[in-house]
């Protein structure tokens, strides 16, 4: 009976959205984390709707969104603050919601490790981008815009530069905010908001024979970077380094300031063909600490570290764990389970 529901539901469907398709993947993980002191055990299952569809005219378009994404407590697909949409054609692909910065999409990050893909180190693989991949999201959906062509790769992208006052709320359905802060709630639209500095990053990459090289600018209205990035690959090993400089990253609580200076590392993987795998990286950062009343300067680095092994069980179940070492966490982490997708 199950079967020929979905069957019938399915034929409605398709007949009456012929250049449409709506399709569930998803993925999982079961497994331990040790945080430096405890095994804990962890484990999570998320579900994916992708949807793609053709104009007459044959401009693609489509959205994705996971069903965590709908969920009041974070961001929301509905409101542009998760999840993404597109349009693509013979001029490139404009993608609008949560997504990448131009300076990530070309540049990206150093590898992941472990079943968790990163998450038990706090994803210190990842590159600290000042814009995109749900820095701007009080300001709503981020555009991002990408074209290929003949190995170049271009991007672009940036915020609205309009903070919303209802980020989480339905959008177009109103809120209750005090907005003058005299104590009245107004109803304003989930539009409405203060005006904020656009956020915007322009990049451009070329690949050749397994030779990709990366170079990006971003600026937030208060700090910009510049990241360049190279990777080649070797029959079944790849290794790739990106470096990241900063200009007035500055964090201060009052009495000391801390402004970041530049990130940069090292990353190699190597894929056999009996389905395992080595991953490692190391990742520098390196600030100023200064103290503001006496106006002394010392420049501190830290330094992080990881290695991870994976093995390839086929049907979508990968055998996977890593260590991580980071100054960060001021700890040796580590993790190990299975991650499936479906």
């Amino acid at each position: 009976m199950k079967k020929v529901l979905f069957a019938t539901t399915a034929l409605v469907l398709s007949a009456g959205f012929a250049a449409a398709e709506v399709s569930v993947s998803g993925d999982g993980r079961m497994g331990f984390v040790y945080d430096g002191n405890d095994m804990q055990f962890a484990s999570r299952a998320r579900v994916k709707f992708t949807l793609t569809g053709e104009s007459d005219a044959g401009l693609s378009f489509g959205g994705s969104f996971r069903v965590d994404h709908e969920n009041a407590g974070g961001g929301l697909a509905s409101s542009g603050t998760a999840g993404s949409v597109y349009v693509s054609g013979t001029y490139g692909k404009l993608s609008m919601g949560d997504v990448v910065s131009a300076a990530e999409a070309i540049n990206g990050d150093l590898y992941e490790i472990g079943y968790t893909l990163g998450a038990f180190g706090n994803d210190i693989e990842e590159i600290n981008y000042i814009t995109g991949d749900g820095v701007n999201l009080d300001q709503g959906a981020n555009v991002l815009y990408e074209y290929s062509i003949n190995g170049f790769n271009i991007a672009a992208s940036m915020s609205d530069g309009s903070t919303n006052v209802c980020t989480g709320a339905v959008a177009g359905g109103g809120s209750m905010v005090d907005t003058d802060g005299d104590g009245v709630l107004e109803s304003v639209s989930c539009f409405d908001g203060e005006d904020s500095d656009a956020a915007y990053s322009v990049a451009v990459g070329y690949d050749l024979n397994g030779y990709k090289l990366g170079l990006g600018y971003s600026d937030n209205g208060t700090v910009s970077e510049i990241v360049l990035s190279g990777e080649a690959t070797f029959n079944e090993f790849t290794v790739k380094g990106i470096y990241q400089d900063l200009s007035d990253a500055v964090d201060s609580d009052g009495v000391t300031a801390v402004e970041w200076e530049r990130t940069y590392g090292l990353a190699a993987k190597y894929d056999m063909s009996n389905g395992v795998g080595i991953q490692g990286f190391w990742r520098r950062d390196e600030y100023t600490l200064t103290d503001i009343a006496s106006g002394a300067d010392l420049d501190e680095e830290y330094d992080s570290f990881g290695i991870g092994a994976s093995y390839d069980l086929g049907g979508g179940a990968t055998l996977a764990g890593g260590i991580i070492d980071s100054d960060y966490n001021d700890d040796t982490v580590a993790d190990m389970g299975i991650r499936f997708t479906f």
